[in-house]
């Protein structure tokens, strides 16, 4: 099913490369004139190969993104900039505890994903599911600040301290690990849980 969905987005828009970097320069123009420019930032699969290769992994499909939770109100206005402007939101996902701490859309065949960060102590921390084999995840890394880096003509907004922040998601982040499976090799779980909503 996955091959045949990239094979129609290629036919509709073009080769991925393509299609995410005009995603993403249009994602970064439409938040720009929003209460959370400056206010989310670059992580996950995304952050690691801009920061090991000085841009997105050749084959990853989705870019992730974070932004506080006391910024909740400034990315609902984002979010509806990103609808209005062609930015198809996903179906909500909730936590077991009925909250909804993540947002996803889809841009000519590349996925958005925005996860609320809540601060613990000196760390952070968000949730991410598996609908397969159907678990919540608890993650945490080390607080940080952020500082800029450019991609593609735009100054994005990264952890600055990037490297504290990959070691705790990936490891070895150096390395490339074409099995990486993140809801079983991600260092930031602190807990697994199975989930109420893949049930």
């Amino acid at each position: 099913m996955r091959v045949l969905r990239e094979l129609m987005d290629r036919t509709l828009w073009g080769e991925l490369d393509e299609r995410r970097r005009y995603g993403l320069v249009r994602l970064f123009d439409v938040l720009a004139e929003t209460p959370l420019h400056n206010r989310y930032w670059m992580n996950g699969g995304l952050l690691l190969g801009c920061i090991r290769m000085g841009g997105p992994l050749p084959h990853d499909d989705d870019a992730d993104f974070s932004f506080w939770k006391a910024d909740r109100d400034a990315f609902l206005t984002a979010a509806k900039a990103l609808s209005a402007n062609g930015f198809s939101e996903r179906k909500p996902r909730y936590n077991n505890d009925g909250t909804r701490t993540k947002w996803a859309f889809r841009y000519r065949g590349v996925k958005y994903e925005f996860y609320e960060m809540e601060p613990v102590e000196d760390r952070m921390r968000w949730y991410s599911h598996a609908r397969k084999p159907g678990l919540e995840l608890i993650n945490e890394v080390p607080n940080h600040g952020l500082s800029e880096f450019e991609l593609y003509g735009r100054r994005w907004m990264k952890p600055d301290d990037h490297e504290t922040y990959l070691r705790s998601v990936f490891g070895d982040w150096k390395t490339p690990n074409k099995n990486y499976c993140y809801w079983t090799d991600s260092q930031a779980v602190i807990a697994r849980i199975p989930w109420k909503e893949a049930a």
